[in-house]
C-alpha cells in the first residue's frame, strides 16, 4: 500500500502551508520555508527509489490526483481569508471551535511582508500540485474528465498556454530552434525565464490559429483554447477579487508568478545544456532524469523525463527507473536542481561538469560540433575550458 500512499506526500506540504495561514503573522511563511527545506532535504536524505512497482489498482492513483483539487481549492480559499477583515466562510470561528485558537485575532496582526510569504508559499503549492497534476492530466487528451480537471488546475495557477504549447509544441519541437522551451548553454535561468513564457504564448497562439483555420474559424473564435484558458484564469481572478478585494488579487498574482517561476525552472533544468541538431529527431539523450525518491513523489515521476518524452501518453506510474548509461542522469534531485537554477553561478558549478560529460557519453558527432560552438559562445569558464572533461 505504501507504493500508493507515497503519492500523497504533497499533502504534507499543503498541510504545513495551511497551518501557517491559520496561525497568522510571520507563520504565513511556514509553507514556503517547509516546502523548500522538505523537498530539497528529502532529495538528499531519502536517496534513490527502487524499481518501478506494478500497480494492480491504477484507479487509486487517479483518485489521489483528483483528490488534490478540492485540497488546493480549500488552501486558496484560506489564503484569501488571511487577507479579509472579517471571518470569510467562518473559517476562523471553525478553527476556534476545534482548537481554541483565535485565528481571526492572529491574522489581524499579519503585515504585508507576511502576506508576501503566504503568496510565495501558495505559489510553490501551485507548482507542485496544480502544474504537476495538470501536466499528467492534460496529456490524457482522450479523457474529458482528466482534461476538465487539468484545465482548472492550470486556471488556478495562471497556466494559459500549456495545454496547447506543451502537448502540441514542446513534445514535437524538443531541442529545435522553434522549441519555445529551448535554452542554450550560455543562457542563465533568468535569461530563459525572461523570454520562454512569451515564446510559449506566441507558439500556442500560432497552433490554434492553424487548427481553427482548417475548420473555417477565425483565431478569435470562442473555440480557441488559448482564449478559453484566459477566460478560466480571468474567472479565478474575479472570484478572488469578489472574496478578498485588491489585496487578495495582488497577492494571488504573486502566487501565479511564483508558480510560473518554479514550473519554468523545472522545464529549464530538464533540457538545459543538451543539444539537438536541427531537423534531427530527439531521443532519450535529450532529457535529464533522476531517481531520487523525493523528486519522484513530489513530481509524480516527471523526473523520468526521457521516457515521458518517448511515450508522452504513458501514465506516470508506468515510467521506469532510469539505469546509468541509458539516459542522462542528474547527480542531484530534480527538485533540488530546479531551486539551484535560481542561482546561475551555483547551477553552472553543479551542472556544468555533468553537461560536459553528456558531450562525451551521449552526443552524436554533429551534436558535439554544436556543443563546442555553444561552449565557445557562452562566455562561461566551465564550458570554455576545452579539453577538460567531467568525471562522475
Amino acid at each position: 500500500m505504501t507504493k500508493y500512499i507515497k503519492y500523497l506526500t504533497n499533502d504534507l506540504f499543503i498541510g504545513a502551508t495551511l497551518i501557517g495561514f491559520l496561525l497568522g503573522g510571520h507563520w504565513l511563511w511556514l509553507g514556503f520555508v517547509f516546502a523548500i527545506v522538505g523537498a530539497v532535504g528529502g532529495d538528499f536524505l531519502f536517496g534513490e527509489h527502487g524499481e518501478a512497482p506494478k500497480y494492480g489498482y491504477p484507479q487509486i492513483l487517479n483518485l489521489i490526483m483528483y483528490s488534490y483539487f478540492p485540497v488546493i481549492v480549500g488552501t486558496a480559499l484560506v489564503f484569501v481569508w488571511t487577507m479579509t477583515p472579517g471571518d470569510l466562510f467562518g473559517i476562523g470561528s471553525t478553527v476556534a471551535a476545534l482548537t481554541g485558537y483565535d485565528a481571526v485575532a492572529a491574522k489581524a496582526g499579519s503585515e504585508t511582508i507576511d502576506f508576501f510569504g503566504a503568496a510565495l508559499g501558495l505559489g510553490l503549492m501551485f507548482a507542485i500540485i496544480n502544474t504537476i497534476m495538470a501536466h499528467e492530466l492534460i496529456h490524457r487528451t482522450w479523457d474529458p474528465v482528466a482534461m476538465f480537471f487539468g484545465r482548472w488546475f492550470f486556471a488556478m495557477s495562471g497556466g494559459i498556454p500549456f495545454e496547447v504549447e506543451h502537448v502540441y509544441g514542446h513534445h514535437h519541437t524538443l531541442g529545435q530552434p522553434n522549441d519555445a522551451s529551448l535554452s542554450l548553454r550560455g543562457d542563465s535561468y533568468w535569461t530563459f525565464y525572461s523570454s520562454a513564457p512569451f515564446k510559449q504564448i506566441t507558439y500556442a497562439w500560432g497552433v490554434e490559429k492553424k487548427r481553427l483555420a482548417k475548420h473555417g474559424h477565425s483565431v478569435f473564435w470562442i473555440g480557441n483554447k488559448m482564449i478559453r484558458s484566459t477566460l478560466r484564469v480571468g474567472a479565478v481572478w474575479t472570484i478572488v477579487f469578489v472574496l478578498g478585494g485588491w489585496l487578495a488579487v495582488g497577492m494571488y498574482t504573486i502566487a501565479f508568478w511564483m508558480s510560473k517561476m518554479m514550473y519554468e525552472a523545472i522545464g529549464y533544468m530538464f533540457h538545459h545544456g543538451q543539444v539537438c541538431a536541427a531537423g534531427e529527431p530527439d531521443g532519450d539523450r535529450h532529457s535529464w532524469n533522476c531517481n531520487r525518491l523525493m523528486s519522484q513523489v513530489v513530481l509524480f515521476n516527471v523526473s523520468k523525463h526521457s521516457e515521458h518524452h518517448r511515450h508522452p501518453n504513458r501514465p506516470f506510474h508506468e515510467l521506469s527507473k532510469v539505469k546509468p548509461g541509458e539516459a542522462p542522469l542528474l547527480k542531484t534531485g530534480c527538485v533540488t536542481n530546479a531551486f539551484v537554477a535560481y542561482f546561475p553561478p551555483l547551477f553552472r558549478r553543479v551542472t556544468g561538469p555533468q553537461i560536459l560529460k553528456w558531450d562525451e557519453e551521449f552526443a552524436t558527432e554533429r551534436e558535439k560540433q554544436i556543443a563546442a560552438e555553444q561552449n565557445a559562445a557562452s562566455g562561461i569558464p566551465v564550458y570554455m575550458a576545452t579539453g577538460k572533461t567531467a568525471h562522475a
